[in-house]
């Protein structure tokens, strides 16, 4: 049945209100090329991909075929022979280094390890790719030489890629937030696992994200737990009030139990195209410029604002895989079940044909949409608005509960402390990178906030008495309540100063080790296990007054030199 105006009105309403929005404006990077392009392959298909690009780029061609392809005389580029052992860089900047390599002349022995620097790489080897995702990467052409509309395709693409180039940077980083290592302890890895570029590399207690090597899937960002990547096309803050006015214009027209079908434009925006008015008229498509940066609290925020169902418009076999947006939406699923929005009412569809999306959302279950939605205006970080989605998500929810379990992996979590173990040396506060857990300056104690844990495990990784682990859960009563004490104990007060240092309990253990058992503090000297019971400053005091020597200890036996070795001696062992 085709939708009436009448029936399609408020989707209408709220498309319009939705285009009103101003665009993303993203930081814009500059590349540049000078034409350089090295072309490899293995036949004389490579020869004849030079000659065609020599007129509009400065072609280098290497041959990895063993010298079996001759050269013909005269040709306008030079001709090398070797093979590509690896390859780094980005358009405008590659970088590829060349084993078995003989110059054109062919006066040389073969050698490993040449570089060649180019700013594009057609490469037509009968071989893997020199580059993970290699579809994605700008500047990086692969072509079957079998399949000639193909490479075509390819020499037609290479030939334009001569000038400067804009690109957008699709991630902001903030290093400082990154939760991926501290002294040397790896911590959070989940940007790393995600990117299928390899554009993220590990740097000391953070990563770095090569913004000329990121294709912009948003992967990274989706997972950050802490909020150190976040997408900027557009940012959260701006795709979450996209959904706000989306889902509130839709309600004010009349609207009711609305489906959000997230889509991208080279996707989804065609298949929408063409389903025109069998689109019902209850789904509202939103446009995302990728849909694996669709982050939990974009799912969140659609189920507070009023959604009835949310589904994210994807391939049969998506490019690259969207294994991360799959585990992503599992988890708004299970929040959404807990909280009674409904069973699998959050799910990825799979299509390639307008019927195919169409009978995918004819098959989405409608869930049950928040009885009063909420319309709060997104502000604050990522995080932020991470934390902001899931409270109003539990606050207007049919059916909240106060604690939802997560799956291991979840960014949202408990910390248990075995208190009888902890001897409260504060190296889990020294590791956290959130302040999830934090010390006193008034009392030897060890705290948690459930809203700052991000279960990156550097506190479980840390502890010399390992006596912390984790538990993957959403317990909002314990993100509403004050900071939770994991353990307290009395403090030692100095026997001087009665400045309060360390536990009682420490002081205490070790004294009880060193009394009447090592030399420096038994007999006469016992009296210097008040230095034990004084803080930093009076026992430094205490022990250049008193002049303690510490190693003053009981006279050391004379030491043997080679002389003594040397020394004659009699049958019954006496020296001479």
């Amino acid at each position: 049945m085709t939708d009436t105006p009448a029936h399609t009105g408020p989707r209408d309403t709220a498309e319009a209100a939705l285009a009103a929005l101003p665009p993303a404006q993203p930081p814009i990077l500059s590349l540049v090329s000078d034409g350089t392009i090295l072309i490899c392959g293995d036949g004389a298909a490579a020869i004849d991909a030079g000659l065609r690009l020599a007129t509009s780029l400065d072609v280098t061609v290497l041959l990895d075929d063993g010298g079996l392809t001759a050269v013909p005389d005269g040709l306008p580029f030079p001709v090398a022979r070797g093979r590509i052992a690896g390859a780094t860089g980005h358009f405008g900047a590659y970088q590829a280094v060349v084993d078995g390599y003989m110059p054109p002349d062919g006066m040389a022995l073969p050698r490993d390890g040449a570089v060649s620097r180019c700013d594009v790489i057609l490469d037509l080897a009968a071989r893997p790719p020199l580059f993970p995702a290699h579809e994605a990467r700008d500047g990086y052409l692969r072509a079957d030489v079998a399949d000639p509309a193909g490479l075509d395709a390819a020499i037609a693409e290479a030939s334009e890629l001569v000038g400067e180039f804009e690109k957008p940077q699709y991630i902001a980083f903030r290093k400082e937030l990154c939760a991926h290592s501290r002294s040397s302890i790896t911590g959070c890895t989940r940007c790393l696992d995600a990117c299928a570029m390899e554009a993220i590399a590990p740097a000391g207690e953070h990563v770095t994200i090569d913004a000329y090597v990121c294709a912009g899937c948003g992967n990274c960002a989706a997972v950050c737990p802490t909020g150190a990547a976040s997408y900027t096309l557009p940012t959260v803050d701006m795709q979450l009030d996209r959904l706000r006015t989306l889902l509130t214009s839709y309600r004010s027209a009349g609207g009711r139990d609305p489906v959000v079908l997230f889509h991208d434009g080279y996707v989804g925006q065609p298949l929408i195209d063409a389903a025109g008015s069998a689109l019902p008229a209850h789904v509202l498509p939103m446009a995302v410029n990728e849909i694996k940066q669709i982050g939990l609290e974009s799912l969140a925020a659609a189920f507070a604002y009023g959604a009835a169902g949310i589904g994210i418009l994807a391939r049969r076999a998506p490019r690259n895989g969207i294994a991360t947006l799959a585990g992503t939406v599992d988890l708004a699923g299970a929040f959404a079940a807990a909280l009674g929005y409904g069973e699998d009412s959050c799910r990825i569809l799979h299509a390639d044909t307008p019927d195919e999306m169409l009978a995918e959302l004819a098959a989405l279950p409608l869930g049950r949409a928040a009885p009063a939605p909420a319309s709060f205006a997104p502000a604050g970080s990522k995080r932020e608005l991470l934390e902001l989605s899931l409270r109003m998500l539990h606050r207007v929810a049919p059916a909240p509960v106060e604690q939802v379990a997560l799956p291991q992996g979840a960014p949202f979590g408990k910390v248990h402390v075995q208190t009888d173990g902890c001897t409260l040396c504060h190296a889990c506060v020294t590791a956290c990178p959130t302040g999830a857990l934090s010390a006193s300056e008034d009392r030897p104690l060890l705290s948690f906030s459930h809203g700052a844990c991000v279960q990156c495990g550097l506190c479980e990784a840390t502890c010399p008495e390992q006596v912390i682990t984790l538990e993957p859960t959403l317990d909002f009563a314990a993100w509403n309540a004050p900071r939770q004490i994991l353990k307290e104990e009395e403090p030692f007060c100095c026997i001087r100063c009665a400045k309060p240092f360390g536990t009682k309990s420490t002081i205490e253990r070790i004294i009880a080790k060193l009394e009447g058992k090592h030399w420096m503090f038994a007999g006469e000297n016992a009296r210097r296990l008040d230095a034990i019971r004084m803080c930093e400053d009076c026992r430094v005091e205490a022990v250049l007054n008193e002049g303690i020597d510490p190693y003053a200890g009981t006279a050391r036996p004379k030491p043997r030199l080679a002389e003594d070795h040397r020394a004659p001696t009699d049958f019954d062992g006496h020296r001479h």
